[in-house]
């Protein structure tokens, strides 16, 4: 099995069978949420670049992004995790050009050079008890060349584990009403974690508007706000909150993002002792 497979069977079992009816605090709806259907992921075939992009860019853009220090353009990034993750703020917080210019322009070079090998298809409906949604998805293993990416996002969480992939969304690619609310665990230590704060870093190039599709909504209140993807833009907002990806209409343009959780160990329940005699039975 390859890596890229490897990684979609976690991914449909970690990441997308989440529905924002259920409720975290029944042991039954969750455990029934978290039911994977293995046909939610299929991997794709091939071998070339989503763009024809020359050796030569590709090669400044990794270098460029080699030499990268890893920091945000503004502190506004940093600040919007920490609120996040602390509790402290209810508000999605949207901060345009979070990657200095240079940088974000090597990341989308080096997406556009991705071979299609490194990208997973990530398909899954309501009646296959998975959320609605498509998409294509890539681990950071199969794109080494972005790892200092990788690396800046986690350090934003300030040392909280993080769960982080890339994404590709097509014509009728999109994702259904959700509020991330999910359990991961990690194959690095076993353990059990819960999606604290959401981070999506939106890479998608061009002029796009609401009827382009690919807008993040936030449903959050009464009255939703679009946001139409716009290059190198930095979202963050604590988990649950219900929001979608609506399908994206434009057929000669990808949406590219990098999107993941900052994580939190699961509390562990504490057991109730209860005088008297127990039932066995």
């Amino acid at each position: 099995m390859t890596k890229a497979s490897m990684w979609a069977r976690a991914m449909a079992r970690a990441s997308l069978d989440t529905t924002q009816e259920d409720s975290p605090g029944d042991e039954k709806q969750y455990a029934q949420k978290r039911k994977t259907s293995e046909k939610a992921m299929q991997k794709r075939k091939g071998t070339k670049g989503t763009t024809q992009v020359s050796p030569d860019e590709v090669k400044r853009a990794a270098s460029e992004l080699a030499a990268w220090d890893g920091e945000m353009a503004h502190d506004d990034v940093q600040n919007a995790v920490r609120a996040c993750a602390s509790g402290t703020t209810s508000k999605m917080h949207v901060i345009p050009n979070a990657l200095p210019t240079a940088i974000a322009e090597a990341v989308h070079t080096l997406l556009k050079s991705l071979p299609e090998r490194a990208w997973c298809t990530s398909k899954g409906d309501d009646d296959d008890n998975t959320l609605a949604h498509s998409f294509a998805a890539c681990a950071r293993e199969d794109a080494p060349q972005l790892a200092p990416l990788f690396d800046a996002v986690e350090k934003l969480a300030g040392g909280a584990k993080c769960s982080l992939q890339l994404a590709r969304y097509s014509q009728g690619d999109g994702i259904a009403p959700h509020d991330d609310m999910a359990e991961v665990t990690l194959d690095e230590d076993g353990e059990t974690y819960e999606r604290r704060v959401a981070v999506v870093l939106h890479l998608a190039k061009g002029n796009w508007h609401v009827e382009d599709g690919g807008c993040l909504v936030d449903r959050a209140d009464s009255r939703p706000v679009v946001l139409p993807p716009a290059f190198n833009r930095f979202v963050a907002f604590t988990v649950p909150r219900l929001h979608e990806v609506t399908a994206v209409t434009k057929g000669h343009e990808k949406r590219f993002s990098l999107f993941g959780w900052v994580l939190r160990r699961r509390a562990r329940k504490k057991r109730k002792h209860g005088g008297g005699r127990r039932n066995r039975s």
